[in-house]
């Protein structure tokens, strides 16, 4: 819990704070633009905890290069909760806080780390 708050916590929020003005603005255009750029953004989070001092604008354009040919694929994924969500709604939020948003926070969590290792050249030993 405390992570944030040893390792540069004002780049985070600054980050943070950074791509949800750029969602709403891109969202100001239309609607679709800020739903694109908001899968773009998406991985955020992921690159600052991996690199608490990274740049704010580097941490946004790595996520916009590692969702690059990728949105498609996350939104499929992100239909795939659309029951649990539906769920959530029925029982009034029960499910979502104890299982459909942890849940869903995992998944998001297993993206980064496969697209991280799509990322990561391979270096072969000679």
């Amino acid at each position: 819990m405390g992570f944030s708050f040893k390792n540069k916590y004002s780049n985070i929020v600054f980050t943070v704070f950074l791509r949800d003005l750029f969602i709403f603005l891109w969202s100001l255009l239309f609607i679709i633009p800020g739903i694109v750029k908001a899968y773009s953004y998406r991985l955020v989070p992921y690159i600052l905890s991996d690199n608490p001092g990274i740049n704010g604008e580097e941490a946004l354009k790595k996520s916009s290069e590692m969702m690059k040919g990728n949105k498609w694929k996350t939104f499929k994924l992100d239909l795939s909760f659309i029951w649990w969500f539906l769920l959530s709604v029925i029982t009034l939020g029960i499910v979502y806080l104890f299982y459909v948003n942890p849940y869903f926070l995992a998944t998001d969590a297993e993206l980064y780390l496969k697209l991280k290792e799509l990322d990561t050249p391979v270096v072969s030993e000679a």
